[in-house]
């Protein structure tokens, strides 16, 4: 018996159908497992646009998602990959979209303005409620050099009025207070840097002399090695 086209394409695309069904829906095999925002509410965050992944004191592992263009950040614990939660959220004012650019220590991250206002430090001493904290020197800095746990060389952006000869000023912050990062030094004109890598001492050249940047507890941890050394 000849089936009719009507009756073919019908069975084709039901058959198609059904089996795009299957495929939305199997998030496992015996290896894999795909957790989604259908099958967990913690990971339904509509317009999210970054992710930073954050380990705390105590071991246990956060992640951070962007949300409300900017306006906050959602606090999910992803320590155990089979129950995950989100546990807190922040919001932020004003708004405006960011990404995390690095790490500042153990208890900081880097963010950067999408519409090219600058960066910031997003402060999490308290995990569960994290700030954001800024001031001209970070805000209008063009990149950062880490320094220790607690220490940024920030370049400050040049102008009209700087040298074309390549001399570069310098901002040195710290971030370790709970407040906006704090300005120590300003170097201006640098054309040359050198670092010590044993006592984490940078020196820093410009026309009035050298500069020299020192990490008090990179040299202590220098000084007890030596002491070790010689003990032995």
């Amino acid at each position: 018996m000849k089936i009719p086209i009507e009756t073919v394409v019908a069975l084709t695309l039901a058959a198609a159908t059904a089996g795009h069904v299957q495929a939305a829906v199997r998030t496992q095999s015996r290896t894999l497992r795909v957790e989604t925002p259908a099958n967990n509410p913690a990971l339904a965050l509509e317009n999210a646009q970054a992710l930073y992944l954050y380990t705390t004191g105590d071991g246990r592992t956060l992640l951070y998602v962007e949300k409300q263009d900017g306006g906050g950040l959602a606090v999910l614990d992803v320590t155990t990959p089979s129950n995950i939660r989100r546990i807190a959220d922040a919001t932020f004012a004003p708004a405006s979209p960011f990404d995390f650019v690095q790490a500042v220590g153990d208890k900081a991250a880097l963010i950067r303005y999408r519409d090219g206002s600058g960066y910031a430090l997003l402060n999490l001493a308290h995990e569960r409620h994290p700030v954001v904290k800024t001031n001209a020197a970070i805000a209008q800095a063009v990149g950062f050099q880490s320094l220790g746990q607690t220490g940024l060389l920030a370049p400050v952006a040049k102008t009209a009025d700087d040298s074309a000869d390549g001399a570069q000023t310098y901002n040195l912050l710290d971030t370790a207070t709970n407040g906006a990062p704090q300005v120590l030094a300003t170097v201006p004109d640098v054309t040359q840097q050198v670092a010590n890598g044993e006592t984490g001492t940078l020196f820093l050249l410009n026309q009035r002399g050298v500069t020299v940047i020192r990490r008090l507890r990179v040299e202590q941890d220098h000084e007890a090695e030596l002491i070790r050394e010689q003990g032995n």
